[in-house]
């Protein structure tokens, strides 16, 4: 015979660990576009291990407010040569709560870009 105190316990269901898992990790991604063809702004002095190594990068990491009737605004600044290297979005958990709990009005923004190397 069976105790109470086992039989009134409530199993989680693999299922819905497994869907609450997959959501927290879709919503932490990176998205990077890259000019194949461009020679990226060197930077000597950058000695990272990862993909910007001897690039120079801008980072932008701030918090926007977005308002109904507000029109283009940008964030970026125009790079000297015209155009990007490369560019790197990045959207975290953090972030994705903060857009849920303020309805939209508030977006976190990751941005890594390099630009094109001036030509002489």
């Amino acid at each position: 015979m069976e105790s109470p105190a086992i039989s009134n316990k409530k199993v989680i269901h693999p299922f819905v660990v497994t869907i609450l898992l997959s959501l927290l990790l879709s919503s932490c991604y990176s998205v990077r576009l890259m000019n194949k063809n461009g020679i990226p702004e060197p930077d000597p002095l950058n000695t990272s291990e990862d993909f910007y190594r001897g690039k120079r990068v801008h980072v932008l990491d701030t918090v926007i407010t977005l308002k109904p009737v507000e029109g283009e605004f940008y964030l970026i600044e125009r790079c000297a040569s015209g155009g990007f290297y490369s560019f790197e979005y990045k959207v975290t958990f953090g972030g994705v709560l903060l857009n849920v709990i303020t309805f939209g009005k508030k977006r976190q923004v990751k941005i890594k870009y390099v630009c094109l190397k001036q030509s002489d």
